[in-house]
């Protein structure tokens, strides 16, 4: 078996590190930069290094796109004559629906398109922060259709257990979106709001453990971030409603002195917190 990991970053990187031995497969990589690709085959991560996204997609039995998601249409639109008959191709963005909806545009009938999602990552990029331990007991989300050969979907399930995830969710793309404009976007723009505040600069003496822990996520890719919140708008705009409306209810109860509202609302939160905990 032939994989193809286009994209050799922190996530690529990562993965490719767990693949060893996966269907005894033989693992090739495109990268836009050769020195990710080098240090890849010397510590012998993959197998095969190439100089073009096609060379790597040619007779590839798996694909894995690990770029930006209009970037990931882009390669295989104008790769479509590399891939072959057959091929299962996958993908890693933190969105489902677009990416979903604009490959089917462009792939044939004979290519089966899955959309996946490892629920990991660090606050840094790129390959030589990849490591083989960045999956270990994370969730990892797929979201195929009734288009998909059952037998397609059973092997990126593998795929994902194999590099180490403890669970693998399947679900629609649009839950996929919709949940996840809450757990992961809508953090990063609350710790984004957070770090453009002026009083940041001023904080160093009277800053705990709360003020890192809110704003960690706020060093941030500023394009890969900005494309994922464009294309998911949608589900993303509702939660800022809903944050928004969270943030105005506690602004009235502060400034009307009104100490049992915010002490229901935070209680609320607790409760919902330790349940959440405790699954």
């Amino acid at each position: 078996m032939k994989i193809a990991i286009i994209g050799l970053g922190l996530i690529g990187g990562s993965i490719a590190r767990r693949l060893r031995g996966f269907h005894d497969c033989e693992i090739a990589a495109y990268n836009r930069t050769r020195e990710s690709l080098d240090l890849a085959l010397s510590d012998g991560v993959i197998d095969i290094t190439c100089d073009t996204p096609g060379e790597a997609m040619e007779n590839a039995d798996i694909i894995i796109m690990c770029l930006y998601p209009q970037l990931n249409i882009d390669f295989v639109r104008d790769n479509l004559k590399c891939i072959k008959s057959g091929a299962v191709i996958t993908d890693v963005s933190g969105v489902k629906g677009f990416i979903i909806r604009e490959m089917k545009k462009i792939l044939p009938d004979d290519v089966d398109f899955i959309g996946g999602h490892p629920m990991a990552g660090r606050e840094v990029g790129g390959y030589k922060s990849s490591t083989d331990t960045l999956f270990d007991n994370a969730p990892y989300i797929i979201t195929p259709d009734r288009s998909n050969k059952p037998e397609n979907v059973q092997l990126i399930r593998d795929m994902a257990k194999y590099i180490g995830c403890r669970i693998v969710v399947t679900t629609t793309p649009d839950e996929h979106d919709s949940i996840i404009a809450y757990t992961s976007q809508l953090m990063h723009i609350v710790a984004v709001a957070l770090c453009v505040n002026p009083l940041l600069e001023r904080s160093g003496s009277f800053a705990g453990g709360s003020l890192q822990d809110c704003t960690r996520i706020a060093v941030i890719n500023e394009k890969m971030w900005s494309e994922l919140f464009v294309e998911n708008k949608e589900h993303l705009a509702e939660q800022i409603t809903e944050f928004q409306d969270c943030l105005e209810n506690i602004k009235k109860a502060v400034l009307s002195e009104d100490r049992e509202e915010l002490e229901k609302i935070m209680k609320q939160a607790t409760h919902q917190k330790l349940k959440w905990l405790a699954k």
